[in-house]
């Protein structure tokens, strides 16, 4: 554009008064028609003025850029010419060049084209992938000033500042989309607008509260998402896992979520989402142990697109929890065929590699994913425990320092390096990482201790105290822990433990750690893992002190309330095919049998038509020894089996055939009695 300036402003000097008088009047007429084509913008009303000083004739040798203003050409000539506006590094050019027949075929003023938005905001995700934040703001704010109304520029000012830290201003920016850009978002398949908000910034918000520890916040903006547009599959992935992973929901909740998501998607013709495949399908095998239903759906979420790494990325996971280590390296190498810089499948192929000892190939592993994504704390925290194993603990310090740096609210991250000062008999420096882990990673709600992130150091810490010996420490840090995450079971079972070990050798029972477990079970729905698990250290606990008796007792609960969460569930969830998921009744119906699974499992109350529908989970951990001696096993088809020893079923025959010769005996008696009277 400067060269066209350059080259226009010499011939105009050149040429005569009257071709320059007659070039003023087509930049006036210019001017007019682009003044009167957009009233509200006041930065071009002076352009006739500069126009008029191009017309003077005495000073016909004198350049005209000491006397036009060039930026204000270059404006001019960029809305009305369709000339590209420069911006750093990246160039646009598509402006809207057409014509109105009133002004004498001059392009009038329109806005800017929307591709002009879509590569703003392709080259603003690009630099916040690479870190460039202030370069990605800039970017984003230019998307702003083009069209207001579009929610991806208000997304990504959010993310960058909750990057920075500035949660407050985050959700400013998600709050003001909302208003600005709330209802202009439309229904992928009817085109209708959404008037009730939009669902990618209402869902955003809700994992912004999530962060925070408003988690009452974020199901409600979770639920606004769903009913902006009951398509929105994000929404219901992040509402199921919420529910699951903090609410401590059964697990048959969550699948009644994802499944009415694949239900809504397939009933507004929209393909079908991976996502939704493969968050169900790590529900399955993490939540209700069904590894062959998790590789099904593992399957469907590949079929639908082959190029899902999260999928192949829990595939490999389940696959490396459950030792088959063959299927999970292909796992991890198809999906680091499609995304090589993909510092989590790196980083979990790295673990794969050092559960199969070899040394050299899990180091390369992790350096490719720290070159990949030198940020990601989670390969720092994978890497700096790795590294401890193998007895350098001084770099493995180095990794963890570094990782907190990078990100200071990774819990994980202060809890492996306190465990690492604590393994060292370093006490007073493990509790200060402890203290400065809890600092940052508190929730900024500032209640409940510090929040869910908070527990597993509240609980670290506790160990800490009690291998110490001061156990009214150790109690306080567990009492924060459950203040924290009342419903986590490592924190019961370390809290358990300490009064076991103090009622061993009294002549008192553990009375403070069965009413620990006690008040634990309540906590939890029937049918969940947790609940199950506690259940098992319960029964340890009680044979561990030897009573046998209160063991069977604790046995017996817990294979009652199985027993009767499988005698309400009248069918469980069909298995998933390969190619389809099955339609349910209506979606009220759907989100009815979510509400139930939330509550208790006896209530009378419940329909039989949402019976009918609800997935119950019976868990039984899968060759444990029953305090009869025996095992128990969980089949594909609901039933339980039980193997007894030999000595304990002729005990039990023994028994029976006694009994039944003494009501054979009896009944005799009683009809010698009736004849003989």
């Amino acid at each position: 554009s400067s060269s066209s300036s350059s080259s226009s402003s010499s011939s105009s000097s050149s040429s005569s008064p009257s071709s320059s008088s007659s070039s003023s009047s087509d930049v006036k007429q210019m001017a007019t028609t682009f003044v009167q084509g957009d009233d509200d913008d006041n930065d071009y009303d002076d352009i006739s003025s500069s126009a008029t000083t191009t017309t003077n004739p005495t000073n016909a040798t004198t350049t005209f850029s000491d006397k036009i203003n060039q930026d204000m050409t270059e404006r001019v000539q960029g809305a009305v010419y369709g000339i590209g506006k420069v911006m750093g590094n990246y160039e646009y050019y598509d402006y809207d060049s057409s014509t109105t027949p009133e002004a004498g075929g001059i392009p009038k003023i329109r806005q800017v084209l929307k591709i002009n938005a879509d590569r703003l905001t392709y080259l603003a995700k690009r630099d916040l992938s690479r870190n460039r934040l202030d370069e990605a703001k800039l970017l984003y704010e230019e998307c702003l000033e083009i069209d207001p109304r579009d929610g991806r520029p208000y997304l990504g000012l959010s993310q960058i500042a909750k990057r920075r830290g500035d949660y407050d201003a985050a959700r400013r920016y998600l709050e003001d989309g909302l208003q600005t850009a709330g209802t202009s978002s439309f229904h992928p398949t009817t085109g209708q607008p959404e008037y009730k908000g939009n669902p990618y910034l209402l869902q955003a918000l809700g994992c912004l509260e999530e962060d925070c520890g408003y988690l009452q916040k974020a199901e409600s903006y979770f639920l606004s998402a769903i009913a902006s547009r009951p398509c929105h599959a994000p929404s219901y992935v992040a509402l199921a896992l919420l529910r699951i992973r903090k609410f401590k929901h059964p697990v048959g909740a969550g699948r009644t979520l994802l499944q009415k998501a694949a239900w809504e998607l397939e009933k507004a013709q929209l393909p079908p989402s991976a996502h939704v495949y493969t968050t169900w399908a790590a529900l399955e095998y993490q939540h209700a142990g069904n590894l062959r239903r998790a590789r099904s759906l593992f399957q469907t979420a590949l079929e639908i697109d082959p190029q899902c790494s999260a999928a192949w990325l829990q595939w490999g996971v389940m696959e490396c929890k459950s030792e088959e280590y063959d299927r999970a390296a292909e796992c991890f190498s198809n999906g680091l065929q499609y995304d090589k810089r993909n510092s989590r499948l790196l980083q979990a192929f790295a673990i794969l590699e050092t559960k199969r000892g070899h040394t050299r190939e899990a180091i390369l592993l992790f350096e490719k994913a720290l070159k990949a994504n030198p940020r990601d704390a989670g390969v720092l925290q994978a890497y700096a425990c790795f590294v401890s194993r193998l007895g350098d603990y001084d770099s493995a310090r180095s990794l963890l320092r570094r990782g907190v740096q990078v990100n200071k609210r990774h819990a994980p991250l202060w809890q492996a390096w306190g465990v690492l000062e604590l393994r060292l008999g370093r006490y007073g420096e493990a509790r200060k990482v402890f203290q400065d882990g809890i600092w940052n990673c508190a929730s900024r709600s500032g209640t409940n201790s510090g929040g869910h992130a908070c527990a597993r150091l509240w609980q670290a810490w506790g160990v800490l105290e009690h291998k110490d010996g001061d156990l009214a420490a150790a109690r306080q840090c567990f009492h924060r822990a459950l203040d924290a995450d009342p419903r986590n079971v490592a924190t019961l079972t370390a809290w358990t433990l300490l009064e076991a070990e103090e009622a061993t050798g009294g002549d008192t029972p553990p009375m403070d750690a069965r009413l620990i477990f006690e008040r634990a079970l309540k906590e939890f729905p029937p049918g969940s893992q947790e609940k199950a698990s506690l259940w098992r250290s319960y029964e340890l606990m009680e044979q561990r002190l030897g009573n046998m008796d209160e063991a069977q007792i604790v046995y017996q609960r817990s294979m009652r309330e199985t027993m009767t969460l499988q005698q309400a569930s009248s069918s469980s969830t069909s298995t998933i095919s390969s190619s389809s998921s099955k339609k349910m009744g209506s979606p009220k119906d759907a989100v009815a049998a979510a509400d139930i699974m939330n509550n208790n499992i006896n209530d009378n109350t419940i329909p039989t038509k949402l019976l009918k529908q609800k997935d119950v989970e019976v868990w039984v951990g899968q060759g444990d020894k029953t305090s009869l001696g025996g095992e128990v096993w969980m089949m594909d088809d609901g039933s339980i089996e039980t193997k007894i020893p030999k000595s304990i079923m002729n005990t039990s025959q023994k028994k029976t055939t006694i009994k039944n010769n003494k009501k054979s005996t009896d009944n005799n008696n009683n009809n010698s009695e009736s004849e003989s009277s």
